[in-house]
C-alpha cells in the first residue's frame, strides 16, 4: 500500500508539472477562444475541483494498473501510460465532438497526442516509483 500512495503523490507531481505546461500553452488558449465564441456554453475561467478531481481519478487508475499489471520496465509503464490516458481523452473529447459544434476533430486528435505524452510521462513515473518504493 505504502508504494501505492507514494507512487500516486510522484505521478501526481510531475503530471501536474508536465500539464500545466501544455495548460497553459495550448489548451488555455483555445478555451479562451472557444468562450470567446460561445460564452454561453464555455466558462471564462474552469472549474479547478473538476480539474483536480478528473486528474486524481485518472491517476488512481494509472497506480492501480501499473501494480496490477506488475510493470517492471518503464518502456512498458509509458506505453501503458500514453494508451490509457488517449484513450480516456479519446472519449471525452469525441462526445464533445457529437454534443457540440466548435469542437473539431483537429483538437481531437492534438488532445489525444498531448494526452498520450503525458500519460507515458506519467506511466513511466509511476512504475518507476512502484518499483523504487516496493
Amino acid at each position: 500500500m505504502k508504494k501505492l500512495i507514494i507512487s500516486f503523490f510522484i505521478g501526481f507531481i510531475s503530471l501536474a508539472a508536465i500539464g500545466s505546461i501544455f495548460a497553459n500553452f495550448i489548451f488555455l488558449p483555445k478555451f479562451a477562444e472557444w468562450h470567446q465564441l460561445h460564452p454561453d456554453v464555455v466558462r471564462a475561467t474552469l472549474d479547478p475541483l473538476s480539474g483536480a478531481l478528473q486528474a486524481i481519478i485518472q491517476l488512481i487508475g494509472l497506480v492501480v494498473l501499473v501494480d496490477r499489471m506488475k510493470m517492471t520496465k518503464l518502456i512498458d509503464g509509458a506505453v501503458l501510460g500514453a494508451i490509457y490516458s488517449a484513450g480516456i481523452w479519446l472519449i471525452v473529447d469525441l462526445n464533445m465532438v457529437a454534443l457540440t459544434t466548435f469542437v473539431d476533430y483537429n483538437f481531437v486528435v492534438m488532445d489525444a497526442v498531448i494526452s498520450a505524452v503525458i500519460g507515458g510521462v506519467g506511466g513511466a513515473v509511476v512504475t518507476w516509483s512502484q518499483n523504487k518504493f516496493a
